[in-house]
């Protein structure tokens, strides 16, 4: 293997293990993350000592590792060079405050779906999401909408390379979900019935800059407490939000080929799509 490659999937390998830690499991044993990886455990000790070296990591009590506030630093240094997030923060605070349901903001991040900002409900018993988090890349209303934008043939890609990691497949195969991207994308909005998370219903929304779809708006909620009026009031306010959002003065301009650059989740890659945590 030549030096740069060897280097480049080093460095691929040092940045899957910090992906490892979540929110569902923050700290971990070199072990676990070797688990996760599929490497030896003597190759985890090495990136392990790299990330702590860097002060990315450090370890607690009983040989378990965990992030440090340098990680939450990049988080915060990735936030405010989203003006998006700040352009749709009172839209999305105002929406969940009409509908009392957690609201959440996500994009394609390098042709994965992930989460880059939420608001959550005040009620007892909500849905909870944290910003950074990746969603499911074959499931659920807002990656529908945001494969949108792509070609066929970069939506076809997108589906093989997922399923070639190991992600969940759409719930009636990939036809139809080609299918389905191509009428939600019609019609405006979509919603998903328990395709990730049992007894959770969703509606989104695209948000657009022109005609192109930059994020999706969705407000995912526990289904046992709609009735079908209220879904349909739901899916009227997520719309009309996101088209204010869209119709905001500054909505960033996202380089599409950026968006799509390998479009379809990164060969190898082990981060994983943190269901949604029940919050009471």
């Amino acid at each position: 293997m030549a030096p740069s490659k060897a280097g480049a999937d080093s460095g691929r390998r040092a940045l899957e293990l910090l992906f490892a830690f979540t929110e569902q499991r923050p700290v971990a044993t070199v072990r676990q993350l070797a688990e996760d990886l599929g490497i030896p455990v003597p190759t985890a000790h090495r990136y392990v000592a790299l990330l702590r070296d860097m002060g990315l990591i450090e370890e607690g009590d009983r040989g378990q590792y965990h992030l440090t506030m340098r990680v939450a630093a990049l988080g915060r240094a990735a936030r405010r060079a989203t003006p998006l997030v700040d352009v749709a923060e009172p839209f999305m605070r105002e929406l969940s405050e009409s509908t009392q349901e957690t609201v959440i903001l996500s994009r394609l991040v390098h042709g994965l779906p992930v989460c880059i900002h939420r608001v959550e409900s005040l009620r007892p018993f909500r849905l909870s999401f944290e910003p950074g988090q990746r969603l499911p890349a074959l499931r659920g209303a807002s990656v529908r909408l945001l494969l949108g934008d792509l070609s066929v043939a970069e939506r076809r890609r997108h589906i093989e390379q997922a399923l070639a990691v190991g992600e969940l497949p759409p719930v009636n195969g990939p036809e139809a979900f080609l299918a389905e991207i191509d009428h939600a994308v019609r019609q405006g909005w979509e919603v998903s019935r328990e395709e990730i998370d049992e007894g959770v219903w969703a509606a989104s929304a695209p948000v657009k800059e022109g005609s192109q779809i930059v994020a999706a708006l969705s407000a995912p909620c526990p289904a046992f407490r709609l009735d079908e009026a209220q879904r349909e009031s739901i899916i009227e306010q997520v719309v009309k939000t996101a088209d204010r959002i869209s119709q905001a003065p500054v909505v960033p301009r996202g380089s599409r080929a950026s968006r799509v650059a390998g479009a379809g989740p990164v060969a190898g890659s082990v981060a994983r799509a943190g269901t949604v945590a029940w919050t009471s």
